[in-house]
């Protein structure tokens, strides 16, 4: 009782509860989820998309995924098809081998057109608690569909 009479004469309480609270504010979403690198190989039409991919999930959690696939006009990048679904994530979960568009999209998006490519993917750590959602982003290479 002596320590909270103490905090509370000299005003801690709140500086002490900002303590307890904002060091999980700031942990960056790399300690869930550490992706370095999403690299898309050349294919020809209708042959497999395959990608190798870097990342290491660090701790388990739910997450929302979404992959924006854009496609090259000749004056710009156009959004070609968007992919999005919910995950669980695991440190033990693997990919399949190949790892596939078709995969990583959740079939969404995998049957692409000839042309240039490129892929944003985003995810976002939920429910995490006394925390906003943490996002972790990253761009693949440029990658070509020939006919």
């Amino acid at each position: 009782m002596k320590t909270l009479d103490w905090l509370y004469r000299f005003r801690l309480i709140p500086w002490f509860m900002m303590a307890l609270l904002i060091p999980p504010q700031v942990w960056p979403a790399s300690w869930w989820l550490d992706v370095r690198s999403v690299i898309v190989s050349d294919v020809r039409v209708g042959e497999q998309t395959v990608l190798v991919v870097e990342r290491k999930v660090k701790r388990a959690f739910r997450g929302a995924w979404n992959a924006t696939i854009m496609q090259w006009d000749g004056s710009g990048w156009v959004t070609f098809c968007n992919a999005h679904g919910s995950s669980n994530y695991s440190t033990e979960a693997r990919f399949p081998v190949p790892l596939t568009l078709k995969w990583w999209t959740d079939a969404q998006c995998h049957e692409l057109p000839a042309g240039r490519y490129k892929m944003h993917t985003t995810w976002r750590v939920l429910d995490l608690p006394l925390m906003p959602d943490k996002i972790v982003e990253v761009d693949s290479n440029v990658w070509e569909v020939r006919s």
